[in-house]
């Protein structure tokens, strides 16, 4: 049996979350059914070059528009010199000229991913997408969450809709082996060695919520002196949480490491992590740090609770919602009360360590390969 030709279609590829499970996947994928490829519609980005070097080409056509022709007429041609058989697209920039593509080329299969909930700028894009949407061989989702809400803004058949979670390489994320070692790790990392460390790894956004953090520190520190906070990304927001910390007596405890490439290395020198986002699809950040043996402290947005057992292997935040169903606020008080207890307990903490890195294992990222290729063997051999 010849090999499928499968091509992602993504804007670029920065060193985000999304970006970053794309190269964790596509190398994994069966060599003798499938032959990757991937393109970007605006610049290869930083991750392009790690893709190459995992045997994945990097093609660029670049879009002025979602609807830029001149570059509709390079992608397709593109498509039908590499003879490829399906293009998996990621979030509404790629996924209208994906299934353009489709419309073009009936016998291309065409399938298009969510990454977060309610990521529509517009009721024009909405109703683009549900026109769209139903035009696909399948929609892809990463959580439950994002799922129902894709079904209910798109208006459309369940059956056309499915979840696949997120996954996350238990080998490169696993607990550090030894106290000594974390101590290491600490050391490296420049953070104080008799510290309970929370860690909090996202870009630094509004979206993320990081300054409710800082906004807590000095409740958290009254009851736990030896608390500090370590923010792993970059972002617009650094130089304003910066002053907040300064503004909220704290800076002392806070240490912001930017963008990173060891954050395995970071989240095994922690004690906890923490993500009271305003709006998430299913965390990266969750997963990684369950696998490193961390209980995790998450607002109840998007899929979080899909990998959170709330008092088992972490705590979920309960939200403030607006009449559209919109998370407007992250409750301070109960963000507190949980980091204050699991930084309190040593043997509260090391039990919920041990049932995150449980946990993490439904979530192993051969599970998520291995229901990629399901998917892509069902359209491709079943299809539609």
């Amino acid at each position: 049996m010849s090999r499928f030709r499968i091509l992602r279609l993504i804007t670029w590829l920065p060193k985000g979350g999304i970006e970053r499970k794309i190269v964790a996947v596509l190398p994994r994928l069966d060599r003798e059914l499938f032959e990757p490829h991937i393109c970007c519609l605006r610049e290869p980005g930083p991750l392009a070059g790690e893709l190459e070097k995992l045997g994945v080409p990097v093609h660029v056509v670049r879009f002025r528009s979602r609807w830029d022709p001149m570059a509709l007429t390079r992608l397709l041609r593109m498509v039908r010199s590499l003879g490829v058989d399906l293009v998996h697209a990621h979030m509404y920039r790629a996924n209208v000229p994906a299934t353009v593509l489709g419309l073009l080329e009936p016998r291309l299969k065409v399938i298009g991913q969510y990454h977060n909930v309610d990521t529509w700028e517009s009721a024009a894009q909405v109703r683009m997408d549900r026109w769209l949407a139903r035009r696909r061989a399948a929609n892809v989702c990463v959580s439950d969450a994002v799922r129902r809400d894709v079904i209910s803004r798109l208006a459309l058949d369940p059956a056309r809709v499915r979840t696949i979670h997120n996954g996350v390489d238990l080998d490169e994320f696993r607990p550090a082996s030894s106290h000594a070692t974390q101590l290491a790790l600490r050391r490296q990392l420049g953070l104080p060695l008799d510290a309970r460390i929370v860690v909090m790894v996202a870009r630094l956004v509004a979206q993320k919520n990081q300054s409710l953090l800082l906004r807590v520190a000095p409740e958290i520190l009254a009851a736990v002196p030896t608390a500090h906070f370590v923010f792993v990304g970059g972002g617009p927001m650094e130089e304003t949480l910066r002053s907040l910390a300064a503004e909220m007596g704290v800076a002392r405890s806070v240490t912001f490491l930017g963008s990173r490439d060891d954050v395995a290395d970071i989240l095994r020198a922690a004690d906890v992590s923490v993500l009271p986002s305003l709006k998430e699809g299913f965390s990266n950040t969750v997963l990684e740090s369950m696998a490193c043996g961390l209980p995790v402290v998450a607002s109840d947005v998007g899929g979080n609770r899909e990998a959170i057992d709330r008092g088992v292997n972490g705590y979920i935040v309960d939200v403030d919602r607006d009449a559209s169903g919109r998370v407007t606020a992250v409750r301070a008080g109960q963000l507190a009360r949980y980091l204050k207890r699991l930084l309190s307990d040593d043997a509260l903490r090391a039990k919920m360590a041990s049932a995150a890195r449980r946990s993490a294992g439904q979530f192993d990222i051969g599970v998520m390969v291995g229901r990629v290729e399901a998917l892509y063997r069902e359209v491709l051999e079943g299809g539609e």
